[in-house]
């Protein structure tokens, strides 16, 4: 190494071929490691639906870690009622059904949240050397999405259907703000075949996003503005139709306490998805009714309803 640095390599070189070197030693002290637990539970086990299923033989399994692939031998059992085989250790070690270990996982999504997928791949092979395909990372990123998307969506339904009561949160504020849009994102002409569009021929190139950002502001700038609470916000987007969006919505302001603070202040710009009486999203929080056309009927406490139009400047949060 010092001879590299003598020849004008460079410091960075140096760092990168250590860096490398670390990595792949890493990754065989992983592979050692798991490989002294390959998973055998006896010649049967719980398939998880209640049989039992059988021995057949170890079979490897190489996933990507954060050291690099690393290749895991674990026993495999196969259930003949159900027709499909399993292996205990996978689901022990969070890779059951995953090519990435939880640790992979979690630095592809954050580095496919930040950036585009590409974009993303090459972040992920700059700062931890590990290469991946644009595919890949984003292939993760969506299956992850989706699996946070239906907790989230399995938790709305549960507080709508009164089966699970969120507490209010420590720290209840006086005041509750939550502002709600939507707007079209620009999509591939597979994703919109058949939804009607603005344009003159018919064809929509867009679909609308619905968004809701809940937050709380307690102070004022020196001008007099109110400035939104650091780590106070709790966001919400998602294609679902106004319906779904309102369960969520509605979810996300009873876990807030929506239901409980003084004041609940939302900003619209009186869409008839977000405030028409039946039909509307705001109907569904828990607090008065509102409507552009008949006034707010207190059941919780006062709201008030400010519409795009009012909250006018480069503030956004006034």
């Amino acid at each position: 190494m010092a001879g590299s640095l003598a020849a004008g390599e460079g410091l960075e070189a140096v760092e990168l071929a250590i860096r490398t070197a670390v990595t792949r030693l890493g990754g065989g002290m992983l592979e050692r490691l798991l490989a002294a637990d390959p998973g055998y539970r006896g010649p049967g086990t719980d398939c998880g639906a209640g049989h039992q299923a059988e021995f057949v033989s170890c079979r490897d399994k190489t996933a990507g870690t954060v050291l690099g692939p690393v290749t895991v031998s674990r026993a495999w059992y196969h259930c003949g009622q159900c027709g499909h085989g399993l292996a205990p250790r996978d689901a022990e070690l969070g890779t059951a059904g995953q090519t990435m270990s939880p640790g992979l996982r979690k630095m592809a999504a954050r580095a496919a949240e930040a950036v585009p997928f590409a974009r993303g791949a090459g972040l992920v092979a700059d700062l931890a050397g590990i290469t991946l395909t644009s595919k890949r990372l984003g292939r993760h990123a969506e299956a992850g999405g989706r699996a946070a998307a239906a907790v989230i969506e399995a938790g709305a339904a549960a507080i709508a259907a009164r089966t699970l009561v969120p507490l209010p949160p420590a720290g209840l504020p006086d005041k509750l703000y939550i502002a709600i849009d939507g707007t079209g994102v620009p999509m591939r002409a597979a994703e919109t075949a058949g939804r009607p569009g603005k344009g003159e021929d018919g064809k929509a190139r867009t679909r609308e996003v619905k968004l809701a950002c809940a937050f709380t502001q307690t102070k004022v700038d020196t001008d007099g503005y109110p400035i939104r609470d650091p780590d106070s916000s709790s966001y919400l987007a998602t294609f679902a139709p106004a319906a779904g969006f309102g369960t969520l919505m509605a979810a996300e302001a009873r876990r807030r306490g929506a239901g409980h603070v003084r004041q609940l202040t939302i900003l619209g710009d009186g869409a008839h998805w977000i405030c028409y009486p039946d039909v509307g999203i705001a109907y569904l929080i828990p607090v008065p009714r509102l409507s552009r056309r008949s006034p707010a009927r207190p059941l919780a406490g006062p709201v008030s309803v400010i519409r795009a139009g009012i909250i006018r400047g480069g503030r956004g949060s006034r």
